[in-house]
């Protein structure tokens, strides 16, 4: 074959390879061997996101390709945000076996420079995965992989999902038709516990931006804040799962739901009750009932509970086996309650039911 002739079979391959890959997105595995089937593999994303509105949604975005990439090479990926500890070091050891980072801001520690190898950039915010030159193999299928995947429109629409900048104020130009990148299981779950589901994101909202890698001083985690005991409880076994997480706080909400049930509390006031023990506890929100009662106030309003909670944190104002969850300021609840309500009502005008 003539070197001219060579040349333009070469560079209309390189033109056509996308487009026919487009048309195959890399599901059907004919041409994979799946060395990654049946393995087990652990991921941590490095990036922070979520809370920073301008940075998009990167843990969800990775989350998500990474649960793709798993289910296409027939293996199990669990996915966590970053820890305390140092995530190359974990690399190194054996303890996570993907490091997620981004190329522009991140680099390589010299001292780990010839152990790893970085994957293809996988969005245009140049976000790469990291493998020990040992795993060199889940890299090789994550290669190939992408280079089909990333042609197809379910990639385009992943890429817009996570990164799209999402409004969060009503603006004259008219309601928007998202809130978030989770709002189709923040609906689901919503009638679960019969909530308008905008209730349910502004309550997401305040608990982590959206967040799926936030963790409180308390060890709450992701998108809803949960506790690892109510997750054990709920038998939920990933709170940074956004579907497992969701469902863990729903489940919850509707135990607090059936607490404050009741033909003496109408339903604005009970959304807010259960607002206010989802934050403070049901325990403290008991000790707030008792003291109105104790004043000879209205229990069974939030409005009315809102003048009890000063006196709460005052000494010789109430008897002392009245609270028998101690002291209580309450000045996060309340601002917690009424930031949600008041979302809530944006939220109404800003996105289409």
């Amino acid at each position: 074959m003539r070197p001219i002739i060579k040349f333009i079979f070469a560079i209309t391959f390189i033109l056509l390879h996308p487009v026919l890959s487009s048309s195959d997105i890399g599901t059907n595995g004919s041409r994979d061997n799946f060395l990654l089937e049946g393995e087990s593999l652990n991921a941590m994303v490095n990036i922070k996101g979520g809370i920073y509105l301008n940075q998009g949604h990167p843990v969800g975005f990775h989350f998500e390709l990474l649960n793709r990439f798993a289910s296409h090479q027939k293996c199990d990926v669990r996915v966590a945000p970053v820890q305390e500890s140092n995530p190359w070091d974990l690399l190194l050891k054996g303890n996570i076996d993907i490091l997620v980072i981004n190329s522009e801001t991140d680099t390589i520690p010299k001292e780990y420079s010839n152990k790893v190898v970085s994957s293809l950039s996988l969005n245009q915010k140049n976000q790469v995965w990291i493998v020990t030159k040992e795993n060199y193999p889940i890299l090789q299928n994550m290669n190939s992989w992408f280079n089909y995947y990333s042609y197809t429109k379910e990639y385009k629409k992943l890429q817009s999902k996570y990164y799209t900048n999402y409004r969060r104020l009503a603006f004259p130009s008219g309601p928007v038709k998202v809130l978030s990148p989770y709002d189709q299981i923040i609906k689901e779950y919503s009638k679960t516990i019969d909530w308008d589901w905008r209730l349910l994101a502004s309550l997401i909202y305040q608990e982590s931006k959206f967040s799926v890698s936030a963790k409180s001083h308390r060890n709450a985690y992701g998108l809803m804040q949960v506790l690892p005991s109510t997750a054990k409880h709920y038998n939920v076994e990933d709170l940074y799962d956004p579907k497992q997480n969701i469902k863990a706080g729903t489940l919850f909400i509707k135990r607090l739901i059936g607490l404050y049930k009741s033909s003496e509390i109408d339903s604005l006031n009970q959304i807010k009750f259960v607002l206010a023990a989802y934050n403070a506890g049901e325990g403290r929100l008991q000790d707030i009932r008792r003291a109105a009662q104790y004043k000879s106030i209205n229990s069974n309003n939030w409005d009315s509970l809102k003048t009890v909670i000063p006196y709460m944190s005052l000494k010789g104002e109430l008897p002392e086996d009245l609270l028998r969850h101690g002291s209580f300021k309450g000045t996060e609840t309340l601002n917690f309650v009424d930031q949600i309500v008041d979302r809530y009502e944006n939220y109404k005008m800003l996105v289409k039911k």
